[in-house]
């Protein structure tokens, strides 16, 4: 350790800490990653024209944080074309134009078609703001359910990292308010990154140089002699930094871990705030005319080992150009997810690559390449009945040297949220440092 005290230390290089150090990078700033890349869970990698997508892949369009930051590094994103709300049912493909419509189209007992229709009535009452979330789960909201309109509901349900029953009827209402509207929080997320959502990641890093610190896992941030003191490992060796502000852009748990001096009530609403697993599988395919899932975004699958499956050549099949091939992910959360973790990637991509070539056969012999990619803390969720208000009084007051940044500010995880409280992050920073000068 030097004598030298950097102005902030961000710890975290997912969307969080990148929005952050983005809003503080003309400071004497450090930015401290566990991984040896940025990014998170947003990860993906280049293949010719396309690109191999193995995480978050949801950009938001319009006025937000993540737009103004990439807008800035000059990155472009691309409209998704296809249909985001398609469903696999009984191995056949639907893609109405109005989700509205499936009580109607699929094939269904009366019984599942009155009950599928009810369950859709009070999401989209939960959506618009016509009815406030009770405290209660999400099944709780939906309300009983016959086996296979449970079956669709739970596996587009699980894309928030968890079954029904374990997240709050807040958290289902989010993740259905991105689909058919603009969401909870007003911010669409319905574009891609061109080139992959990877690339964000990248141009940070070639912003902050060498101010990134790659594979540097922190162990402490406290207090000493008036400056934060951040212990962190790399490469085998102990190495320490001082800074006069800290960010903590890690999951919530990890935050608990690293600053000991927290107040009790904050470390205790950290360590308990809960992540479910996703685990998806990136595929590359060879076709080279057109397929049958070309107007295809992103499928639920109610009768598949993974719940959705996400064609990311999509928003490239405009104008009339197709290059050859293109790029497909599986995903599953929540049960199937957890019980993925504990078997081989090799595994997992047989059972994933033999659902998709029952719903697709033409996808016999068009596979080039599959890559998996687990994630044990996949998102982040809010449980029935959690209360949160710790940390928002936290974060709100002033007078802080240790500042909080993440998804888990929202009552589900995505990157908006986590881009906001990294932003949010950034300005008590400089309040608090322009106080001390």
């Amino acid at each position: 350790m030097h004598d030298r005290v950097h102005d902030v230390a961000v710890i975290g290089g997912g969307p969080a800490g990148m929005a952050a150090a983005w809003h503080l990078r003309d400071l004497d700033l450090v930015l401290l990653e566990e991984r040896r890349r940025l990014g998170g869970r947003l990860y993906s990698e280049p293949r010719g024209e396309y690109w191999l997508n193995l995480g978050g892949h949801l950009f938001p369009s319009g006025r937000s944080h993540v737009q103004e930051i990439i807008s800035a590094l000059g990155l472009r994103t691309v409209a998704i074309s296809g249909s985001k709300t398609s469903l696999e049912f009984g191995g056949t493909v639907y893609s109405p134009r109005r989700v509205e419509s499936y009580p109607f189209v699929l094939p269904m007992t009366v019984r599942e078609r009155v009950a599928l229709a009810r369950a859709g009535l009070r999401l989209a009452a939960g959506v618009r703001g016509r009815r406030p979330p009770p405290d209660g789960s999400f099944a709780e909201l939906l309300g009983p359910l016959p086996a296979r309109v449970d079956a669709i509901l739970r596996a587009a349900g699980r894309r928030a990292c968890a079954e029904l029953e374990q997240q709050s009827a807040s958290v289902g209402l989010s993740l259905f308010g991105t689909l058919w509207g603009d969401g909870a929080d007003g911010v669409s997320l319905s574009v891609n990154l061109d080139g992959g959502s990877g690339r964000w990641a990248e141009a940070m890093s070639g912003l902050l140089g060498e101010r990134a610190r790659l594979g540097a896992r922190v162990v402490s941030a406290a207090e000493r002699d008036g400056h934060q003191l951040v212990v962190y490992r790399r490469d085998g060796r102990e190495e320490r930094l001082r800074a006069r502000q800290v960010i903590l852009a890690v999951p919530a748990p990890a935050a608990a871990a690293i600053a000991s001096e927290l107040p009790e009530p904050v470390a205790r609403c950290l360590a308990g705030i809960g992540y479910g697993a996703f685990v998806c599988a990136g595929v590359i395919t060879k076709e080279t005319g057109a397929m049958p899932w070309d107007d295809i975004y992103a499928l639920v699958s109610a009768s598949s080992c993974y719940d959705m499956w996400f064609n990311h050549a999509n928003p490239l099949r405009t104008g009339g150009h197709r290059a050859d091939g293109g790029s497909l992910m599986c995903y599953a959360g929540g049960a199937p997810a957890a019980a993925f973790l504990e078997i081989e990637e090799s595994e997992i991509a047989s059972l994933m690559l033999a659902d998709m070539l029952r719903i697709f056969p033409r996808l016999d012999g068009n596979i080039d390449e599959v890559k998996v990619q687990k994630w044990e803390r996949g998102n982040v969720y809010r449980r029935p009945g959690e209360d949160r208000s710790a940390l928002h009084d936290y974060a709100n007051a002033p007078g802080r040297a240790v500042h909080l940044a993440g998804d888990y500010f929202g009552d589900l995880g995505n990157m908006e949220v986590a881009a906001g409280a990294g932003a949010a992050a950034a300005g008590k920073v400089r309040h608090e440092l322009s106080r001390a000068s």
